[in-house]
């Protein structure tokens, strides 16, 4: 895993992630984005600019992860990036909620990502890591970290969560993960250093992505 340690790690992840995303797509490539919500949202944001201009009708796109209910209820993420003016113009968006139970949501979600990721040339995830070690929204303990779906839905201590699976990130070929904060800094040393079991840190799913590019702010990793 690459680090790179930046003043602006949100700025230096969305040109990574504009220039990947661009490259496959001239090249005729049939590309596959996850998208991460809560700290992430400004990256991709950023990134939408950066790709205005690109044709992205070989682009699908949806989220790592959500956070379960009605669309648009106030936390959903798909919901704070239409705020924020996430646009895409031209590519295929998968919005997970489908005002459906969750578990019939989770099984949709999971269909369309195996689908996708089945015919993509490039698939690449926006992820941030939090300081139990989540990622995504696969909590540390939860059903999702050991589920052999591609999704996985449960009550969580904050929110009800749909996710992508380990088995997803798994199948991806490159993964930028984008995590600031002096808080961070136990959880990165442990994700560059240590080796952690999945359901104990479910970021070290990771690792197991063949290209993966940290960005961060923390110098002392």
């Amino acid at each position: 895993m690459e680090t790179v340690s930046t003043n602006s790690p949100i700025s230096a992840a969305a040109q990574h992630l504009a220039t990947t995303i661009k490259t496959h797509l001239d090249a005729g490539e049939h590309v596959l984005w996850f998208l991460s919500g809560g700290s992430g949202i400004e990256v991709v944001l950023e990134t939408d600019k950066l790709l205005a201009g690109t044709d992205l009708t070989n682009l699908s796109v949806t989220l790592s992860d959500e956070r379960f209910g009605n669309i648009g209820h106030p936390d959903e993420n798909w919901q704070q990036l239409l705020d924020g003016g996430l646009s895409l113009r031209g590519a295929t968006l998968y919005r997970p909620l489908i005002n459906q139970e969750c578990q019939i949501t989770t099984d949709e979600f999971g269909a369309w990502v195996m689908q996708v990721m089945s015919v993509a040339d490039y698939a690449i995830g926006l992820f941030g890591i939090g300081v139990d070690g989540h990622t995504a929204g696969i909590k540390p303990h939860s059903p999702a970290t050991e589920t052999s779906a591609w999704a996985s839905c449960f009550k969580a201590d904050d929110f009800e969560r749909i996710t992508i699976s380990p088995l997803a990130i798994s199948h991806l070929n490159e993964a930028i993960i984008q995590a600031s904060g002096q808080s961070k800094q136990p959880v990165l040393h442990d994700l560059l250093h240590a080796s952690v079991d999945v359901v104990d840190q479910p970021m070290h799913i990771l690792k197991s992505v063949p290209k993966s590019t940290l960005y961060t702010n923390i110098k002392d990793l």
